[in-house]
């Protein structure tokens, strides 16, 4: 394979890879993003319980740790595992972004080889 055509299969497979990377970037913010929402509204609803908690009934005491309960889990998701993914997601897009930049961007390929190449493209796979 000519030098210029392992530059472009390069190329086009960070293409690839960047394209894959972008949408589990963007799965990843809109998980953390609706976590987010969900603790806003869970805090939302606890506000508006705990204007109207009666601490002598049981059943409202009860109905209020419940609902805290669900905005701790919240608050850890966001957090925790979704907010680490979605920041290992960003890390990985933003990586390959600077390696295609460096690489590729602003180089000017024969777009015949090009078209060759995206033919029979076989990529290693996403790291």
């Amino acid at each position: 394979m000519p030098p210029e055509a392992a530059e472009i299969a390069t190329c086009l497979c960070l293409q690839q890879a960047v394209s894959a990377f972008s949408a589990d970037m963007n799965a990843k913010k809109q998980a953390l993003d609706t976590v987010t929402r969900q603790l806003g509204d869970l805090d939302s609803q606890l506000a508006q319980e705990r204007s109207t908690l009666n601490v002598n009934n049981p059943d409202s005491v009860a109905r209020y740790k419940a609902l805290l309960e669900r905005r701790d889990a919240a608050y850890r998701q966001s957090i925790g595992p979704v907010h680490a993914e979605a920041t290992q997601a960003t890390a990985r897009y933003n990586a390959r972004i600077s390696e295609y930049n460096a690489r590729c961007a602003n180089r000017p390929f024969n777009s015949a080889i090009v078209a060759q190449m995206q033919v029979n493209l076989v990529c290693p796979p996403l790291q």
